[in-house]
Formats: C-alpha cells, structure tokens, sequence
C-alpha cells in the first residue's frame, strides 16, 4: 500500500489579517544625505531657516521683500569662498605640476581650473536669483521652507568639492588617476552649477503681489 501522499507533512495556509486591519508598510533603512531635509520629517519653516541659518552667518532669510536681497548676496558669498577656497587648492596642484615639468597634467588641469572659476564667478558677481525671480512672487510658509531645504541642499553639497579636490591632489602624479580625478570635480561643478541655476525655477506660477 503506497502511504506517500499521506507521510507528508501538512503545511498549514497562512491566516489572514482580520478584516480592516492595516498592514504597516516596511520602514526604509536608508540614511538622509547631510545638508538633505529628511523626507519622513515635515520640517516647519522655523527649522527650515536654523538649518540654513547655521551654514551662513547672519542670514537675514527670505521671508520680507527687501531681505530676500541680503540673503541672497549672503549665500552666493559664502558658496564663492568656499569654492575659491577649492580653486586655491587647484591652483596648488597646477603649481607643483609646473615645477615638475608635467604638460599633459598641467593642461587638463587649466581647463577643469576654468570651470570652477567660471562657477565661482558666478556666484560672486551675476545679478539674479532672488533678487532677480523671488522679488515677484508671493511666498507662504511652505514656499519658505521649500526655499530654505533647497538652500541647505545645495550648501551640503560643498563638502564633495573638499572630497574632490582631495583625489585630484593624491592623483597628480599618475596621469590615468589625474584624468580620472579632474573628470568627477568637472562633473561636481556641472551638477552643482544646473542645480544653482534651478533655483530660479521653484516657484514658477506662483501669483504676483
């Protein structure tokens, strides 16, 4: 007599949830990047503004007409000398590659050197953002949050330069690794130049006063 259907051992079907219960989504593990607004936390403007407030020294925010002006001057000032401070170390590079008699390396150096510059100049002495776009527009509590997030954002970013420059210094002696160094700086200051540039756009379609 064949008892093999009979043997095996009967797994039970699971049990379902009783009816209307809610199943809690998974939690996510995944860290918020520094200088990022953790998405699962609604901040409120007044956290959005410390935020911000702790990167640039005396920040007048966004909040009247008139300081939307300051503040604006105040950020691209602080993100200049930050980036003049990288443009600095890059030069430094160039200088020892000089001194070494490396032309290849000097050269591709000169043309990531102008990028960055062009950036820095940017920030330093063009006449818009805020005070050019944000003037026109009527901005709530939200729209200030969202502006001050942003901002944050794009000063947490900074510190890659420091990681960037940093490779291009450890691999000037290696043509390959200088290639592949000044690549990633010229694609940092690429990202980082669109995502200025996209500031102007946050708020298109809000109402006029």
């Amino acid at each position: 007599m064949d008892t093999s259907g009979t043997d095996k051992a009967q797994v039970p079907a699971p049990t379902p949830p009783p009816s209307g219960t809610v199943t809690a989504p998974p939690q996510s593990t995944t860290a918020t990047p520094p200088g990022h607004p953790n998405p699962l936390h609604a901040q409120s403007v007044g956290e959005a503004l410390t935020d911000i407030a702790s990167l640039i020294p005396g920040f007048a925010g966004y909040k009247g007409v008139e300081d939307r002006r300051i503040a604006d001057k105040q950020l691209r000032a602080v993100i200049g000398e930050r980036l003049t401070k990288i443009k600095g170390r890059l030069d430094g590079v160039t200088d020892a590659l000089s001194r070494a008699g490396n032309l290849d390396g000097l050269s591709l150096i000169d043309q990531s050197g102008r990028r960055l510059e062009r950036l820095v100049d940017r920030m330093r002495f063009a006449d818009y953002g805020y005070a050019a776009v944000f003037d026109r527009v009527q901005l709530g509590e939200a729209e200030l949050t969202r502006l001050y997030q942003y901002d944050a954002g794009i000063m947490g970013e900074l510190g890659a330069f420091d990681d960037a420059v940093s490779q291009v210094e450890q691999a000037s002696s290696d043509p390959n690794a200088l290639r592949s160094a000044l690549a990633k700086l010229d694609a940092l200051t690429a990202e980082f130049d669109r995502r200025f540039e996209a500031r102007k756009h946050l708020f298109d379609g809000l109402p006029t006063p």
